[in-house]
Protein backbone atom coordinates (compact mmCIF):
# COMPACT_ATOMS: atom_id res chain seq x y z
CA UNK A 1 0.00 0.00 0.00
CA UNK A 2 1.47 3.42 -0.73
CA UNK A 3 1.81 6.58 1.41
CA UNK A 4 -1.83 7.95 2.77
CA UNK A 5 -3.01 11.21 1.17
CA UNK A 6 -3.66 14.30 3.91
CA UNK A 7 -4.32 17.55 2.50
CA UNK A 8 -1.83 20.13 4.14
CA UNK A 9 -2.99 22.12 6.93
CA UNK A 10 -2.45 25.95 7.38
CA UNK A 11 -3.31 25.93 11.02
CA UNK A 12 -0.94 23.43 11.39
CA UNK A 13 2.87 24.94 13.07
CA UNK A 14 5.56 24.81 10.65
CA UNK A 15 7.53 22.03 13.02
CA UNK A 16 4.25 19.63 13.04
CA UNK A 17 3.87 19.97 9.12
CA UNK A 18 3.69 16.52 7.22
CA UNK A 19 6.49 18.04 4.55
CA UNK A 20 8.83 18.69 7.57
CA UNK A 21 7.96 15.63 9.15
CA UNK A 22 8.27 13.71 6.07
CA UNK A 23 11.89 14.92 5.39
CA UNK A 24 13.06 14.06 8.91
CA UNK A 25 11.37 10.64 8.12
CA UNK A 26 13.17 9.94 5.04
CA UNK A 27 16.47 10.89 6.51
CA UNK A 28 16.15 8.80 9.70
CA UNK A 29 15.05 5.75 7.70
CA UNK A 30 17.94 5.94 5.25
CA UNK A 31 20.68 6.60 7.45
CA UNK A 32 18.76 3.31 9.91
CA UNK A 33 18.81 1.16 6.44
CA UNK A 34 14.57 0.60 6.71
CA UNK A 35 13.49 3.36 4.00
CA UNK A 36 14.08 1.03 1.10
CA UNK A 37 14.07 -2.12 2.24
CA UNK A 38 11.76 -4.47 0.33
CA UNK A 39 11.29 -7.22 3.32
CA UNK A 40 8.92 -6.55 6.16
CA UNK A 41 8.97 -4.04 8.83
CA UNK A 42 7.69 -5.11 12.53
CA UNK A 43 6.40 -2.35 14.63
CA UNK A 44 6.19 -2.70 18.30
CA UNK A 45 2.51 -0.68 19.23
CA UNK A 46 1.21 -0.75 22.82
CA UNK A 47 -1.50 2.10 22.08
CA UNK A 48 0.64 4.36 23.51
CA UNK A 49 1.03 7.69 22.07
CA UNK A 50 4.34 7.05 21.52
CA UNK A 51 4.20 3.60 19.42
CA UNK A 52 0.74 5.21 17.91
CA UNK A 53 2.65 8.15 16.32
CA UNK A 54 5.24 5.65 15.15
CA UNK A 55 2.72 3.85 13.28
CA UNK A 56 1.08 7.24 11.88
CA UNK A 57 3.97 8.15 10.15
CA UNK A 58 4.78 5.06 8.99
CA UNK A 59 1.49 4.53 7.47
CA UNK A 60 2.09 8.41 5.88
CA UNK A 61 5.56 8.37 4.51
CA UNK A 62 6.37 4.15 4.31
CA UNK A 63 2.94 2.33 3.93
CA UNK A 64 4.53 -1.17 2.54
CA UNK A 65 5.24 -4.54 4.21
CA UNK A 66 4.47 -3.34 7.41
CA UNK A 67 3.35 -5.56 10.12
CA UNK A 68 2.16 -4.52 13.41
CA UNK A 69 2.77 -6.21 16.63
CA UNK A 70 0.93 -5.95 20.03
CA UNK A 71 1.29 -8.24 23.67
CA UNK A 72 -0.93 -8.06 26.22
CA UNK A 73 1.17 -8.81 29.29
CA UNK A 74 -1.52 -9.73 31.11
CA UNK A 75 -1.14 -7.63 33.72
CA UNK A 76 -3.88 -4.82 33.61
CA UNK A 77 -7.46 -7.30 33.39
CA UNK A 78 -9.83 -5.34 30.87
CA UNK A 79 -7.36 -2.59 30.18
CA UNK A 80 -4.95 -4.29 28.20
CA UNK A 81 -7.69 -6.11 26.41
CA UNK A 82 -9.01 -3.24 25.23
CA UNK A 83 -5.35 -1.70 24.14
CA UNK A 84 -4.88 -4.68 21.74
CA UNK A 85 -8.68 -4.05 20.70
CA UNK A 86 -7.96 -0.49 20.01
CA UNK A 87 -4.64 -1.25 18.12
CA UNK A 88 -6.01 -4.09 15.84
CA UNK A 89 -8.43 -1.25 15.16
CA UNK A 90 -5.99 1.49 14.35
CA UNK A 91 -3.92 -0.85 12.28
CA UNK A 92 -7.04 -1.49 10.19
CA UNK A 93 -7.77 2.33 9.55
CA UNK A 94 -4.89 2.76 8.53
CA UNK A 95 -4.09 -0.45 6.57
CA UNK A 96 -1.57 -2.01 8.49
CA UNK A 97 -1.89 -6.07 9.44
CA UNK A 98 -1.91 -6.79 13.16
CA UNK A 99 -0.55 -9.31 15.39
CA UNK A 100 -1.86 -9.96 18.90
CA UNK A 101 -1.02 -12.03 21.24
CA UNK A 102 -2.02 -12.47 25.10
CA UNK A 103 0.05 -14.11 27.75
CA UNK A 104 0.48 -14.08 31.45
CA UNK A 105 3.40 -12.40 31.74
CA UNK A 106 3.31 -12.61 35.91
CA UNK A 107 3.18 -16.79 35.47
CA UNK A 108 5.79 -16.92 33.03
CA UNK A 109 8.98 -14.85 35.81
CA UNK A 110 11.65 -16.73 36.25
CA UNK A 111 12.79 -17.09 39.82
CA UNK A 112 14.01 -13.93 41.21
CA UNK A 113 13.15 -11.93 38.23
CA UNK A 114 10.94 -8.50 38.99
CA UNK A 115 7.72 -7.79 37.06
CA UNK A 116 9.53 -4.96 34.90
CA UNK A 117 12.68 -7.06 33.98
CA UNK A 118 10.14 -10.46 33.27
CA UNK A 119 7.47 -8.05 31.12
CA UNK A 120 10.75 -6.82 28.97
CA UNK A 121 12.04 -9.99 28.21
CA UNK A 122 8.88 -11.75 27.47
CA UNK A 123 8.25 -8.72 25.25
CA UNK A 124 11.23 -8.78 23.31
CA UNK A 125 11.24 -12.27 22.70
CA UNK A 126 7.29 -12.46 21.65
CA UNK A 127 8.80 -9.15 18.87
CA UNK A 128 11.78 -11.41 18.11
CA UNK A 129 9.85 -14.97 17.47
CA UNK A 130 6.90 -12.93 15.61
CA UNK A 131 9.92 -10.90 13.38
CA UNK A 132 11.32 -13.99 12.25
CA UNK A 133 8.21 -15.56 11.52
CA UNK A 134 7.21 -12.82 9.38
CA UNK A 135 10.70 -12.63 7.74
CA UNK A 136 10.98 -8.91 8.89
CA UNK A 137 14.03 -6.92 8.09
CA UNK A 138 13.87 -5.70 11.75
CA UNK A 139 11.86 -4.51 14.66
CA UNK A 140 10.70 -0.94 15.24
CA UNK A 141 10.43 0.18 18.79
CA UNK A 142 9.12 3.76 19.52
CA UNK A 143 11.30 4.95 22.01
CA UNK A 144 11.77 8.85 22.34
CA UNK A 145 14.48 11.15 23.75
CA UNK A 146 12.45 11.09 27.45
CA UNK A 147 13.23 7.29 27.31
CA UNK A 148 16.73 8.21 26.37
CA UNK A 149 17.26 10.58 29.22
CA UNK A 150 15.23 8.51 31.98
CA UNK A 151 17.32 5.34 30.82
CA UNK A 152 20.86 7.87 31.24
CA UNK A 153 19.71 8.87 34.69
CA UNK A 154 18.23 5.20 35.91
CA UNK A 155 21.56 3.55 35.13
CA UNK A 156 23.34 6.46 36.32
CA UNK A 157 21.40 5.29 39.98
CA UNK A 158 22.19 1.86 39.15
CA UNK A 159 25.81 2.52 38.68
CA UNK A 160 26.52 0.47 35.32
CA UNK A 161 29.22 2.50 34.18
CA UNK A 162 29.40 3.88 30.66
CA UNK A 163 27.81 1.19 28.69
CA UNK A 164 24.38 2.38 30.68
CA UNK A 165 24.95 6.35 30.58
CA UNK A 166 25.30 6.91 26.76
CA UNK A 167 21.67 7.01 26.20
CA UNK A 168 19.33 4.40 23.95
CA UNK A 169 21.43 3.35 20.89
CA UNK A 170 19.16 4.22 17.39
CA UNK A 171 19.63 0.47 15.86
CA UNK A 172 21.32 -2.44 17.31
CA UNK A 173 20.51 -5.75 16.35
CA UNK A 174 17.16 -6.01 14.63
CA UNK A 175 15.99 -3.21 16.38
CA UNK A 176 15.50 0.07 15.69
CA UNK A 177 14.23 3.12 17.27
CA UNK A 178 13.08 6.02 14.30
CA UNK A 179 11.63 8.73 17.44
CA UNK A 180 14.59 9.02 19.30
CA UNK A 181 14.81 12.96 17.99
CA UNK A 182 11.62 13.47 19.26
CA UNK A 183 10.37 14.16 22.82
CA UNK A 184 7.03 12.84 24.20
CA UNK A 185 5.18 15.92 24.90
CA UNK A 186 6.12 16.63 20.83
CA UNK A 187 4.70 13.48 19.75
CA UNK A 188 1.38 13.93 21.79
CA UNK A 189 0.98 17.88 20.28
CA UNK A 190 1.34 16.20 16.82
CA UNK A 191 -1.46 13.45 17.38
CA UNK A 192 -3.52 16.17 19.02
CA UNK A 193 -3.01 18.41 16.34
CA UNK A 194 -4.01 15.78 13.49
CA UNK A 195 -6.91 14.27 15.33
CA UNK A 196 -5.10 10.75 15.98
CA UNK A 197 -6.05 9.35 19.34
CA UNK A 198 -4.12 7.16 21.67
CA UNK A 199 -4.37 4.97 25.01
CA UNK A 200 -2.96 5.85 28.30
CA UNK A 201 -1.10 3.11 30.76
CA UNK A 202 -2.51 3.57 33.79
CA UNK A 203 0.45 1.33 35.15
CA UNK A 204 3.04 4.27 33.75
CA UNK A 205 1.48 6.81 36.99
CA UNK A 206 2.88 3.93 39.47
CA UNK A 207 5.69 5.09 41.16
CA UNK A 208 6.05 1.97 42.45
CA UNK A 209 8.65 1.38 39.51
CA UNK A 210 11.91 3.38 39.87
CA UNK A 211 11.55 4.52 35.84
CA UNK A 212 8.21 6.00 36.81
CA UNK A 213 9.57 7.86 39.62
CA UNK A 214 12.63 9.47 37.48
CA UNK A 215 10.02 10.29 34.88
CA UNK A 216 6.91 11.54 36.65
CA UNK A 217 8.76 13.01 39.87
CA UNK A 218 12.99 13.48 39.55
CA UNK A 219 13.14 14.81 35.72
CA UNK A 220 10.01 17.12 36.42
CA UNK A 221 11.61 18.79 39.54
CA UNK A 222 15.43 19.24 38.16
CA UNK A 223 13.66 21.29 35.21
CA UNK A 224 11.84 23.35 37.86
CA UNK A 225 14.14 23.60 40.47
CA UNK A 226 17.20 23.78 39.05
CA UNK A 227 17.55 23.95 34.91
CA UNK A 228 14.54 24.33 32.50
CA UNK A 229 17.18 22.77 29.88
CA UNK A 230 18.45 19.65 32.56
CA UNK A 231 16.66 17.02 30.02
CA UNK A 232 19.10 18.50 26.88
CA UNK A 233 21.69 18.49 28.90
CA UNK A 234 21.33 14.55 30.12
CA UNK A 235 21.09 13.96 26.47
CA UNK A 236 24.00 16.00 25.23
CA UNK A 237 26.10 13.94 28.22
CA UNK A 238 25.00 10.89 27.01
CA UNK A 239 26.09 11.48 23.35
CA UNK A 240 29.31 12.39 24.18
CA UNK A 241 29.17 9.52 26.73
CA UNK A 242 28.85 7.02 23.31
CA UNK A 243 32.09 7.64 22.24
CA UNK A 244 33.54 6.37 24.99
CA UNK A 245 31.15 3.50 24.96
CA UNK A 246 32.18 2.78 21.48
CA UNK A 247 35.99 2.91 22.60
CA UNK A 248 35.36 0.66 25.54
CA UNK A 249 33.26 -1.94 23.50
CA UNK A 250 36.61 -1.85 21.27
CA UNK A 251 38.63 -3.08 24.00
CA UNK A 252 35.88 -5.51 25.68
CA UNK A 253 36.23 -7.17 22.09
CA UNK A 254 39.68 -7.22 21.93
CA UNK A 255 40.11 -8.91 25.56
CA UNK A 256 37.16 -11.29 25.23
CA UNK A 257 38.67 -12.89 22.29
CA UNK A 258 42.04 -13.28 23.55
CA UNK A 259 40.64 -14.84 27.17
CA UNK A 260 38.15 -16.87 25.31
CA UNK A 261 38.55 -20.79 25.92
CA UNK A 262 35.86 -23.01 24.34
CA UNK A 263 34.71 -25.53 26.95
CA UNK A 264 31.40 -27.89 27.13
CA UNK A 265 28.33 -26.08 28.30
CA UNK A 266 29.56 -22.70 28.51
CA UNK A 267 28.07 -19.25 27.08
CA UNK A 268 31.50 -17.72 27.90
CA UNK A 269 34.60 -19.06 29.93
CA UNK A 270 37.92 -17.99 30.40
CA UNK A 271 41.27 -18.81 32.30
CA UNK A 272 41.31 -17.55 36.11
CA UNK A 273 44.61 -16.53 36.19
CA UNK A 274 44.33 -14.44 32.58
CA UNK A 275 41.91 -12.06 35.12
CA UNK A 276 44.05 -12.04 37.43
CA UNK A 277 46.56 -10.44 36.04
CA UNK A 278 44.60 -7.53 35.12
CA UNK A 279 43.68 -4.50 37.04
CA UNK A 280 40.87 -3.03 38.87
CA UNK A 281 39.14 -0.95 36.10
CA UNK A 282 40.81 -3.27 33.07
CA UNK A 283 38.32 -6.38 35.05
CA UNK A 284 35.12 -3.90 35.07
CA UNK A 285 35.73 -3.56 31.37
CA UNK A 286 35.89 -6.92 31.15
CA UNK A 287 32.96 -8.02 32.88
CA UNK A 288 30.77 -5.20 31.52
CA UNK A 289 32.29 -6.73 28.15
CA UNK A 290 30.97 -9.77 28.90
CA UNK A 291 27.64 -9.11 30.02
CA UNK A 292 27.33 -6.84 27.08
CA UNK A 293 28.59 -9.91 24.33
CA UNK A 294 25.83 -12.51 26.15
CA UNK A 295 23.15 -9.93 26.05
CA UNK A 296 22.48 -9.91 29.82
CA UNK A 297 21.59 -7.36 31.92
CA UNK A 298 24.28 -4.80 32.80
CA UNK A 299 24.99 -4.84 36.24
CA UNK A 300 24.86 -2.37 38.94
CA UNK A 301 28.53 -1.09 40.28
CA UNK A 302 28.34 -3.11 43.29
CA UNK A 303 27.50 -5.79 42.02
CA UNK A 304 30.34 -5.63 39.43
CA UNK A 305 32.67 -4.99 42.19
CA UNK A 306 32.15 -7.58 43.67
CA UNK A 307 32.22 -9.98 41.29
CA UNK A 308 35.59 -8.43 40.61
CA UNK A 309 36.63 -8.98 44.58
CA UNK A 310 35.68 -13.26 43.69
CA UNK A 311 38.12 -13.54 40.99
CA UNK A 312 40.66 -13.45 43.50
CA UNK A 313 39.01 -16.06 45.87
CA UNK A 314 41.35 -19.11 45.45
CA UNK A 315 38.14 -22.09 46.56
CA UNK A 316 35.52 -22.49 43.98
CA UNK A 317 32.26 -20.12 43.97
CA UNK A 318 29.08 -19.25 42.28
CA UNK A 319 27.83 -15.55 41.31
CA UNK A 320 23.77 -15.28 39.87
CA UNK A 321 24.57 -12.80 37.56
CA UNK A 322 20.57 -12.88 37.02
CA UNK A 323 17.89 -15.75 36.65
CA UNK A 324 18.90 -16.98 33.53
CA UNK A 325 22.94 -17.14 33.98
CA UNK A 326 25.42 -17.71 36.52
CA UNK A 327 29.23 -17.58 36.66
CA UNK A 328 31.06 -20.18 38.11
CA UNK A 329 35.08 -20.24 39.06
CA UNK A 330 36.81 -23.42 39.53
CA UNK A 331 40.44 -22.94 38.82
CA UNK A 332 41.72 -22.48 36.28
CA UNK A 333 38.62 -21.43 34.62
CA UNK A 334 35.66 -19.10 35.24
CA UNK A 335 32.74 -20.06 33.56
CA UNK A 336 29.22 -18.21 32.24
CA UNK A 337 26.80 -20.74 32.35
CA UNK A 338 22.75 -20.92 31.50
CA UNK A 339 21.25 -22.82 34.84
CA UNK A 340 18.79 -24.45 32.15
CA UNK A 341 21.73 -26.63 31.29
CA UNK A 342 22.41 -27.65 34.57
CA UNK A 343 18.78 -28.52 35.40
CA UNK A 344 17.41 -29.59 32.22
CA UNK A 345 19.71 -32.82 31.43
CA UNK A 346 19.44 -36.02 32.92
CA UNK A 347 22.40 -37.96 34.56
CA UNK A 348 21.56 -41.34 34.37
CA UNK A 349 23.61 -43.53 32.83
CA UNK A 350 22.95 -46.03 29.82
CA UNK A 351 24.57 -48.62 27.86
CA UNK A 352 25.09 -48.57 24.17
CA UNK A 353 25.62 -52.12 22.25
CA UNK A 354 27.70 -51.63 19.40
CA UNK A 355 25.83 -53.80 16.88
CA UNK A 356 26.96 -53.74 13.52
CA UNK A 357 30.17 -52.53 12.02
CA UNK A 358 29.15 -48.48 12.94
CA UNK A 359 26.76 -46.49 14.74
CA UNK A 360 25.74 -43.29 16.65
CA UNK A 361 24.32 -42.56 19.59
CA UNK A 362 23.92 -39.37 22.31
CA UNK A 363 23.87 -38.07 25.86
CA UNK A 364 22.56 -34.92 27.33
CA UNK A 365 24.08 -33.17 24.12
CA UNK A 366 27.05 -35.19 23.79
CA UNK A 367 26.82 -36.79 19.78
CA UNK A 368 29.27 -39.74 19.48
CA UNK A 369 30.27 -41.98 16.51
CA UNK A 370 31.76 -45.24 16.81
CA UNK A 371 33.43 -47.76 14.45
CA UNK A 372 35.19 -50.59 14.33
CA UNK A 373 38.88 -51.10 13.54
CA UNK A 374 41.55 -53.74 13.21
CA UNK A 375 43.49 -53.77 16.35
CA UNK A 376 45.33 -50.72 17.17
CA UNK A 377 47.16 -48.81 20.41
CA UNK A 378 44.21 -47.98 22.67
CA UNK A 379 44.07 -44.91 23.48
CA UNK A 380 42.60 -41.75 24.65
CA UNK A 381 42.69 -38.09 22.90
CA UNK A 382 41.04 -34.89 23.24
CA UNK A 383 37.94 -35.64 21.63
CA UNK A 384 37.85 -39.60 20.18
CA UNK A 385 39.52 -42.88 21.50
CA UNK A 386 40.18 -45.50 20.97
CA UNK A 387 39.18 -48.63 23.17
CA UNK A 388 38.82 -52.46 23.47
CA UNK A 389 35.74 -53.69 21.47
CA UNK A 390 34.16 -55.61 24.25
CA UNK A 391 30.51 -55.37 22.34
CA UNK A 392 29.11 -52.73 24.29
CA UNK A 393 29.99 -48.98 25.94
CA UNK A 394 28.88 -47.61 29.05
CA UNK A 395 28.47 -44.45 29.48
CA UNK A 396 27.59 -42.62 32.96
CA UNK A 397 28.04 -39.67 34.71
CA UNK A 398 31.87 -38.43 35.38
CA UNK A 399 30.10 -37.62 39.25
CA UNK A 400 29.74 -41.36 39.54
CA UNK A 401 33.71 -42.04 38.29
CA UNK A 402 35.40 -42.52 41.77
CA UNK A 403 38.58 -40.67 40.76
CA UNK A 404 36.69 -38.15 39.26
CA UNK A 405 38.89 -35.70 40.95
CA UNK A 406 41.81 -35.92 39.35
CA UNK A 407 40.13 -34.75 35.88
CA UNK A 408 40.09 -30.93 35.58
CA UNK A 409 36.20 -31.18 34.80
CA UNK A 410 34.73 -28.67 36.41
CA UNK A 411 32.34 -29.04 39.61
CA UNK A 412 29.04 -27.56 38.58
CA UNK A 413 29.32 -29.84 35.59
CA UNK A 414 30.17 -33.32 36.60
CA UNK A 415 26.70 -34.57 36.87
CA UNK A 416 26.76 -34.20 32.86
CA UNK A 417 30.23 -34.78 31.57
CA UNK A 418 30.09 -38.46 30.25
CA UNK A 419 32.44 -41.36 30.83
CA UNK A 420 32.84 -44.16 28.66
CA UNK A 421 33.90 -47.61 29.91
CA UNK A 422 34.77 -50.49 27.51
CA UNK A 423 36.34 -53.26 29.67
CA UNK A 424 38.85 -52.00 32.35
CA UNK A 425 39.57 -48.78 30.18
CA UNK A 426 37.79 -45.42 31.00
CA UNK A 427 37.78 -42.41 28.81
CA UNK A 428 36.49 -38.92 30.14
CA UNK A 429 36.17 -36.52 26.90
CA UNK A 430 37.21 -33.25 26.57
CA UNK A 431 38.96 -33.75 30.48
CA UNK A 432 40.15 -36.98 30.14
CA UNK A 433 43.76 -38.77 29.83
CA UNK A 434 45.36 -37.80 26.42
CA UNK A 435 48.11 -40.06 26.38
CA UNK A 436 49.10 -43.69 25.22
CA UNK A 437 47.44 -46.39 27.31
CA UNK A 438 48.93 -49.78 26.26
CA UNK A 439 48.41 -51.98 23.43
CA UNK A 440 45.50 -54.72 23.68
CA UNK A 441 45.78 -58.66 22.74
CA UNK A 442 46.91 -59.91 19.19
CA UNK A 443 44.03 -60.57 17.36
CA UNK A 444 41.26 -58.33 19.21
CA UNK A 445 39.43 -55.48 18.04
CA UNK A 446 39.18 -51.75 19.15
CA UNK A 447 36.37 -49.70 18.35
CA UNK A 448 37.33 -45.66 17.61
CA UNK A 449 34.76 -43.30 19.27
CA UNK A 450 34.35 -39.51 18.22
CA UNK A 451 32.69 -36.76 20.09
CA UNK A 452 31.08 -33.38 19.88
CA UNK A 453 29.31 -31.42 22.25
CA UNK A 454 27.23 -28.07 22.44
CA UNK A 455 29.40 -24.86 22.85
CA UNK A 456 32.76 -26.67 21.92
CA UNK A 457 33.98 -24.85 18.71
CA UNK A 458 37.81 -25.15 18.89
CA UNK A 459 40.34 -27.24 20.91
CA UNK A 460 40.92 -24.14 23.30
CA UNK A 461 42.45 -24.52 26.48
CA UNK A 462 45.27 -26.86 25.95
CA UNK A 463 47.90 -24.48 27.42
CA UNK A 464 46.04 -24.95 30.53
CA UNK A 465 46.86 -27.93 31.71
CA UNK A 466 44.43 -30.11 30.24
Amino acid sequence: MGKMEIAPRPDIPFKYSLARLEKEFVRTGNAQGWMHTDTPLLLAVSGGSDSVAMLWLFSLFRNKNLVVAHLDHGIRGEEGKGDASFVASLSARFGVRCICESLPVPSLLQKGESLEDGARRIRYRFLEETAKEEGAWGIGVAHTSDDSAETFLHNLFRGTGVRGLSGIPEKRGPVFRPLLKYSREFLRELLRLYGIPWREDSTNEDTAYLRNRIRNMLIPLVEREINSSARKHILGAAGDLAFFRGQEEKMQESLLNLASVSLPFCSYACPLPFLRRLDAETTAVFLRGAGRALGLKALARERTEKLAELLNKDDPWCFQWQSSMYVFSSFPFVTWVDPVILNGLDPSGITVPLEGIQGTFEWNNWQFSWKREKPAEVSAGWMQAVLPCTGEIQLFSLSEMQNHRDTWALPWGRHIFPVLRSGSFEWVPFWGRRSPAGVIPSGEEVVRIQSRVLHITAEKGKEYGL
